[in-house]
């Protein structure tokens, strides 16, 4: 019987120019990510059981703190 694939623990990558990387945590289901724009660290974690679903909502964090209220600059 084949094996089934086994999903990676950790990701990076690149959205919008924003360098990102993505980490399981120990939790089932759930990722840590951290990214910087500008000054600003951003860190914290996403519920995805799925690796691409996790990026992806990374990816929507980032748009929306590229979006708007970049205060504190």
């Amino acid at each position: 019987m084949a094996r089934r694939p086994q999903e990676p623990d950790e990701h990076a990558g690149i959205h919008r120019g924003v360098h990102y990387s993505l980490k399981r945590n120990g939790a089932p289901g759930y990722w840590r990510y951290v990214y910087i724009i500008g000054s600003k660290v951003r860190a914290g974690r996403v519920q995805g059981r799925l690796p691409l679903l996790a990026i992806r909502r990374v990816t929507m964090q980032i748009d929306r703190d590229m979006r708007g209220g970049r205060t504190g600059e």
